[in-house]
């Protein structure tokens, strides 16, 4: 009768154990439509919106003001990368082999709602961002920002390699980088109501901002050793001070000099540079003390034939 009831209670258990993998394996499934859904929509849009189709749907309420920190239209390319850095991320997350290797504690439904509301969020900013409704483009953008970097944190947790963190540092700064231009317009705009906005305000704004987000990226860089970010910064920029050179050469320039000087802090070996540097120095100190106790004996030799000169 024990071993009976045993088998019974084996049985029943695995029974238990195979119908909760079958559903986490179901969850898991619908997590990852619902990702890949939200995805393809998401590029779908942005598409409609590089296409300049967006913003005839919408109908915006307004024009917008001439605004100097905002980059040239070829720079938003970068959403190419992004999207193509996402889906082999996706594609990692589906992949059971994969996930099976314990590659961290953060469960993957979290990454996957994170996912989808980061998608749903971008697609309401570029909604409104093609509206020209300030408010709202700038209120979607800071949250979907805030939402992709949580997720980086928790994707790079889930997945060390460079493909858990990567593609989010990339999507993560580009997208508060469009927070912050959608800002600049934002400023420009109500600003230019009473006015023209004066080309030294302009510029001081310009390279206040600049120099911002390459701290920020150096920042980055330096304590959360994410050269990713610096990346997109120096990108940003260059497409700034390209759109700018018609207008003033002199910020252009200004920009050009401050993007150089950012990405040799950045990404220039100055850990391996400055051990080189020490080591020829030691050399150059060992020589120069080995010439001066070469020196040093020669002077005592001569000293010494003199005296012997004298003494005969």
């Amino acid at each position: 009768m024990n071993k009976k009831s045993s088998e019974r209670q084996t049985t029943s258990t695995s029974a238990v154990s195979v119908n909760e993998k079958s559903r986490a394996h179901v969850q898991r499934d619908i997590e990852m439509i619902c990702a890949w859904v939200s995805f393809a929509a998401l590029i779908v849009f942005n598409a409609l919106a590089q296409a300049g189709i967006l913003r005839k749907m919408v109908h915006p309420t307004h024009a917008e003001a001439f605004t100097w920190f905002v980059p040239a239209r070829y720079v938003d390319l970068i959403w190419v990368v992004v999207y193509a850095f996402v889906a082999v991320w996706l594609v990692r997350l589906r992949n059971d082999k994969h996930r099976e290797k314990g590659l961290g504690r953060i469960p993957p439904s979290i990454l996957g709602i994170l996912f989808t509301l980061t998608c749903l969020l971008q697609i309401a900013w570029l909604f409104c961002f093609h509206a020209v409704n300030y408010p709202a483009t700038i209120t979607l953008g800071l949250a979907a920002t805030i939402v992709l970097w949580v997720l980086w944190f928790f994707s790079r947790k889930h997945d060390q390699t460079i493909w858990g963190w990567a593609p989010f540092s990339l999507w993560g700064s580009w997208m508060g980088i469009e927070t912050i231009t959608d800002i600049a317009r934002a400023v420009s705009y109500y600003l230019s109501k009473d006015g023209d906005l004066s080309s030294l305000a302009q510029m001081a704004s310009t390279i206040i901002l600049a120099v911002l987000l390459l701290a920020l990226a150096c920042f980055a860089r330096w304590h959360f050793h994410d050269w990713v970010f610096g990346l997109s910064a120096l990108w940003a920029l260059l497409g700034i001070a390209v759109r700018l050179m018609d207008t003033s050469k002199v910020t252009a320039v200004l920009i050009i000099v401050l993007e150089t000087l950012a990405a040799a802090l950045m990404y220039l070996p100055w850990r391996k540079l400055t051990g080189r540097l020490n080591s020829v120095d030691t050399v150059s100190a060992q020589t120069g003390n080995a010439v001066e106790v070469t020196d040093d004996a020669a002077a005592d030799d001569t000293d010494q034939d003199d005296g012997d000169e004298s003494t005969h």
